[in-house]
């Protein structure tokens, strides 16, 4: 009945297919003997045994010469699988891999397993056969990547002993050979003769057995990419690629896929970015150009506004026009103030603000606050605490932009916050990095803060909360918080808002500011500069608007100021060299100016063979209120640089700080 049985099993594997039987045993899995077996290049066990022998001894030393799963050596021991076959199943297959000891070869092996009872004994039979299915298992894995890869031809390749076949190819192409058993030769040969390189060695040790294995354990795929010749003579780019297909056999599929198309259109590709670019960096140049023009045109007759409206009030007597006065100035202020704001959020966008890096200490900073914010707060009765005692006496950062950011912060919980309300600065330190000190900066108000609807758009440009009845009495652009933001940002600090309508509002600022390592001492602070008596100086000032000429005159004419005018940069260039050395204590001196400019005159004047042509101090006081404005400034030979409109003060204690009183 066994071998009924067995011719039965015999015919169902026939009709599997072709694949080479390469072993067969029969198993009693009742009684636990193997009754025969016979494998053909898997081992030592070539021959065939009809003696009853211990099942498990047997079957251990067969499988210890094959690689098998613990997964499908368990689905193959006696108790799975009459298990099995009272659960009803007669036939099992797994799948293996082994080494022939004839060839070498690693070879995927299916096991098919037929349950049989015999019916005079009752007891179960297994029949066992094993058959090579290396090729179906390669075929059906190629045919996989063959899908999931375009190509030029596909390749199979055994790293291990070198043998490789071209399984398919797409179109008419320079291909190696179609077969073979040494790859490493193959390949050498056949980039020798059709590859386009000046590093014929380098893409050809790239492509040997070796390289590729070393590239294949570090990522699962490995790409090379070279010129190739084709019949035709044209040059056609190539990308070659590798992937395991059974990384247990070093069994690797091979591409080769045309990509010269695709490289073309790279190429397109890249040159309409660089042209898109081009035109990009054209149109942020004109978009410079244009708001310095603005920036200079716009700030001419406000620098006349703002300082016949100054000057217009200190001359006033009457109280109803010096109210108007009043409101003029702050209405220039506030239109000043936007297109500052303006040209801030422009040029961060834009990527043309730099930060400077100048030293600063913790006394000029709550100065400047108390000075700058102290108003805001006196006429609103708000209680304004401010606490810097967490932030280090020296440190080094843009003070500008510094000074700014907390300036529009303080400005917006004035604003925002009813009278006899509270306003806090407040500083905690985090932790010290290096030379650096992370700082928390927290400015809250009791004000009527925000919606959670706006809170999402707070640092966008131009946003502004409509319906906040007490905003209305404040005008904004609503620039202030996203200016803020992106500064913070440059300065790699973080903000973040809390508010809620009707119970204030909080913005934390976590900064790291660069500790000073050394006390070097500060430029006089502005206040003592302002102190010093400016009576009986000799100012040349050099200015072609009328207006401006008045302003100034009068600015400085009320100090004591003796101003003697020149109309342009070539006249002032004539006047100093016309006049004794010493004779101008300190030289004001437009930019943008007929005949010549005032950055020519600066170098004209410097360049003058005379003891004072290199101390006298030039002040720039111009239109021109970009960065780079003040480097040219300053390349020229120029002391300092004042944006116009031109606050009093500020151009007296720039005075004071060079020439101060005569002793």
């Amino acid at each position: 009945m066994a071998g009924d049985g067995s011719m039965i099993i015999d015919r169902g594997l026939d009709q599997k297919g072709t694949d080479a039987n390469i072993g067969t045993s029969r198993v009693n899995l009742t009684q636990r003997y193997v009754e025969s077996v016979k494998y053909n290049g898997l081992g030592d066990f070539t021959e065939e045994l009809r003696e009853e022998a211990d099942y498990r001894k047997r079957i251990e030393k067969i499988f210890s010469e094959i690689h098998m799963t613990g997964e499908t050596y368990a689905d193959l021991q006696p108790e799975a699988l009459m298990e099995a076959y009272w659960q009803g199943e007669e036939m099992i297959s797994r799948y293996y891999w082994a080494k022939r000891r004839d060839t070498d070869d690693i070879i995927w092996v299916r096991v098919d397993v037929r349950i049989v009872p015999q019916l005079d004994t009752g007891d179960l039979f297994a029949f066992y056969n094993n058959w090579d299915v290396t090729h179906e298992k390669n075929r059906d894995r190629m045919m996989q990547l063959i899908i999931e890869f375009d190509y030029d031809y596909v390749e199979y390749i055994c790293l291990q002993n070198g043998h490789f076949e071209i399984m398919a190819q797409e179109k008419s192409s320079m291909c190696p050979s179609a077969r073979g058993t040494d790859y490493d030769a193959d390949i050498r040969d056949y980039l020798t003769r059709v590859a386009v390189t000046d590093q014929l060695e380098a893409h050809i040790r790239a492509m040997q057995t070796e390289e590729i294995q070393r590239n294949l354990e570090a990522e699962p795929l490995y790409i090379q990419e070279i010129d190739v010749r084709e019949s035709d003579g044209s040059v056609r780019r190539k990308m070659i690629r590798y992937t395991y297909m059974d990384k247990q056999m070093g069994t690797v599929f091979k591409s080769c896929v045309d990509i010269e198309d695709i490289v073309t259109e790279e190429k397109k590709k890249q040159e309409r970015l660089e042209r898109a670019i081009e035109e990009t960096e054209r149109a942020n140049c004109a978009k410079s150009e244009f708001l310095a023009h603005m920036s200079h045109d716009i700030r001419t007759p406000m620098n006349a506004i703002i300082g016949m409206t100054s000057v217009a009030r200190q001359e006033c007597q009457d109280e109803t026009i010096c109210g108007y006065l009043d409101k003029i100035k702050s209405s220039s202020e506030f239109l000043l103030g936007l297109i500052n704001d303006m040209l801030d959020i422009s040029r961060i966008e834009s990527g043309n603000l730099n930060l400077k890096s100048e030293q600063m200490s913790r006394k000029t900073f709550g100065t400047a606050i108390n000075t700058t914010i102290g108003p805001l707060m006196e006429q609103k009765n708000i209680t304004f605490q401010c606490d810097l005692q967490h932030m280090e006496e020296m440190i080094y950062t843009d003070a500008v932009r510094f000074k700014q950011i907390f300036f529009n912060l303080l400005s917006n919980a004035a604003k925002y916050t009813p009278e006899g309300g509270n306003v806090w600065l407040l500083t905690e330190r985090l932790r010290t990095e290096g030379n650096v000190e992370w700082v928390r900066f927290t400015v809250r108000d009791s004000g009527i803060g925000m919606s959670e609807e706006f809170l999402e758009h707070a640092f966008e440009p131009f946003s502004q909360e409509g319906n906040r009845t007490l905003a209305l009495q404040w005008q904004g652009t609503g620039l202030g918080l996203a200016i803020v933001k992106k500064l913070v940002v440059m300065m790699h600090g973080t903000i973040e808002i809390h508010s809620k309508l009707g119970e204030g509002t909080g913005v934390i600022l976590d900064l790291p500011l660069t500790i000073s390592g050394v006390d070097a001492p500060e430029k006089m602070p502005q206040a003592v500069m302002a102190k010093q008596n400016l009576e009986g100086r000799r100012v040349l000032l050099a200015e072609d608007n009328e207006i401006n000429t008045f302003v100034a005159r009068r600015i400085l004419e009320s100090k004591g100021i003796i101003v003697e005018h020149a109309e342009n940069g070539k006249r002032a260039v004539e006047m100093v060299e016309q006049n004794p050395e010493g004779y101008f204590d300190a030289i004001v001196m437009d930019i943008r100016m007929p005949v010549m400019s005032g950055l020519e005159a600066a170098r004209q004047i410097r360049a003058m063979s005379r003891t004072d042509a290199q101390t006298v101090p030039i002040i720039a006081m111009t239109a021109n209120a970009y960065e780079e404005d003040v480097s040219q400034s300053l390349a020229a030979g120029m002391n300092a640089h004042l944006a116009k409109p031109i606050e009093p003060q500020v151009i007296l204690d720039t005075l004071a700080g060079y020439i101060g009183s005569k002793n």
